[in-house]
């Protein structure tokens, strides 16, 4: 498990460099201080809504690109925000994985949503 991003804790962890395919995930934003209550992983986001993803990832970012490794976190936090349709939606981690039956990056945005109020 890496704590930051390339900063390996365990002598023995899985980078991308010893097991491109298969590598331990990559924490790359952690914000502690908010206690998430839901989880969206990106791959997810194109079967549930392609035109919806591909919209708010021009507006936010710019691009349509699935790779999430340089986005800001008040970037990504926004777009979840508008995915969400939850404008105090909190970020608190974006974590990176290895798809295992793939080989392909993915990535895991964890969050704090209040309950609506209706």
């Amino acid at each position: 498990m890496y704590v930051s991003y390339g900063m390996p804790v365990d002598p023995n962890a899985r980078t991308k460099q010893s097991h491109p395919y298969s590598y331990d995930p990559i924490t790359q934003f952690l914000d502690s201080s908010v206690k998430p209550n839901g989880t969206i992983y990106t791959d997810r986001l194109l079967q549930w809504d392609f035109k919806k993803h591909d919209l708010l990832c021009e507006k936010h970012f710019g691009n349509r690109g699935q790779r999430w490794e340089g986005r800001a976190p008040k970037k990504i936090e926004a777009f979840l925000r508008d995915w969400c349709e939850n404008q105090g939606l909190q970020l608190a981690a974006v974590i990176e994985y290895c798809n295992v039956a793939t080989g392909y990056p993915t990535w895991r945005l964890d969050y704090f949503q209040p309950e609506s109020d209706a």
